[in-house]
């Protein structure tokens, strides 16, 4: 059995936040093996916005799979990756 761990890096923006998770939620994740999503933020407006972005990633994903990240740390991060 193969494992197949998947890992996303979302530098997007936060009003297609949802559909870039429930696609890597539903359509990418493997049977075998763990799914993670990293969010860059901004994640929302205000902690009202950000909260409801948080409940909506979480219809898709639970919190141990989702990271947050800072714009200027997530930088160095997908520059190691490449």
């Amino acid at each position: 059995m193969r494992v197949a761990n998947r890992l996303f890096y979302l530098s997007i923006p936060p009003n297609i936040f949802i559909d870039g998770v429930k696609c890597a939620s539903t359509s990418t994740s493997a049977a075998n093996g763990w799914t993670r999503v990293i969010v860059e933020k901004p994640l929302g407006r205000d902690s009202e916005s950000s909260a409801a972005l948080t409940r909506s990633l979480k219809q898709y994903l639970d919190e141990d799979q989702i990271f947050r990240i800072d714009h200027y740390l997530g930088k160095e991060l997908v520059e190691d990756l490449s």
